[in-house]
């Protein structure tokens, strides 16, 4: 049975853009194209890509994927067991966590009582470490997540970032944002106020407000970056790491840019605090990003 781009974009939440992309870069081909220029898939393709996003959940880059299913000797069983090991490996960890969660439900409720280091089995995220072991990279920069909107409920989510800069100006129409620096200076620009932030300080960023920030003489800067609630700022950074070469900004055009930022609740309306953009024909970015 074929399926359309649409239809396979509905069955794995791929969404219709990055098909697209993994069919330019040759990662993901499609069976044959109808005479209308649409893509169709069969059944090799979907396991494709379902090895594709098994290896992204494992945080290989799309690189890295393209050279191992690319082996002449690549072999799917052997792949799909090892990754169930990962998986396995993770389950377990999702098991301590349940288990500190009902540890915890039980002692709020009265009815067995909890030793203080027993509410963090299993919650703890190492230095270098992401929460799911993702690691993605926006531009090639590392952004890790140290809380995630699963453990709040939606609440908020926390990134520790980095990197050279906050990508194009934008605004989020429905988080408020909280940046705090470890290491290193960051130009910052919110609405039309300029200013410095150093070590040790911190920036409250409201919803609907517009900002952008750059590091200070592009020496890469770490943060910390919280956004309250969580909305869907995880997923649109896994889509924006699923771009490595070419990066997001040369495989979109600015329209399909601002698209982008608008499924994901925000407003993209200008470039990066580093310089201005110029558009090609084919109204990509060409410049800073």
């Amino acid at each position: 049975m074929a399926y359309t781009v649409k239809q396979v974009a509905a069955m794995s939440g791929v969404s219709v853009r990055t098909l697209h992309f993994y069919d330019e870069t040759g990662l993901l081909k499609p069976a044959r194209l109808g005479a209308n220029g649409y893509r169709f898939y069969e059944e090799p393709q979907l396991l494709t890509l379902q090895q594709i996003l098994f290896y992204r959940e494992l945080g290989f880059e799309l690189k890295q994927i393209k050279e191992i299913l690319g082996h002449a000797d690549f072999e799917r069983i052997a792949a799909l067991q090892s990754h169930r090991q990962v998986l396995q490996k993770n389950l377990t960890r999702t098991r301590i966590l349940l288990d500190t969660i009902d540890k915890t439900i039980r002692h709020l409720e009265g009815t067995q009582k909890m030793k203080s280091e027993e509410m963090f089995v299993g919650f703890s995220v190492a230095a270098g470490k992401d929460r799911f072991d993702e690691h993605i990279k926006l531009g090639g920069e590392p952004n890790d997540c140290k809380v995630s909107a699963k453990d709040t409920g939606g609440a908020m989510c926390v990134f520790e970032f980095t990197g050279s800069g906050s990508g194009p100006r934008h605004r989020h129409r429905d988080q408020d944002e909280w940046i705090y620096v470890i290491a290193g200076e960051l130009d910052f620009e919110v609405n039309e106020k300029h200013f410095r932030v150093r070590p040790g300080e911190s920036v409250f960023i409201p919803r609907n407000v517009g900002h952008v920030w750059a590091a200070v003489n592009d020496q890469p800067v770490k943060i910390i970056n919280t956004y309250q609630p969580a909305g869907t700022l995880e997923e649109f950074f896994r889509e924006v790491g699923s771009y490595t070469q070419p990066q997001i900004h040369e495989v979109l055009s600015l329209a399909e840019l601002r698209q982008l930022f608008d499924d994901h609740g925000m407003d993209l309306f200008g470039p990066p605090l580093a310089g201005d953009w110029k558009v090609d024909e084919a109204g990509r970015i060409i410049g800073p990003a």
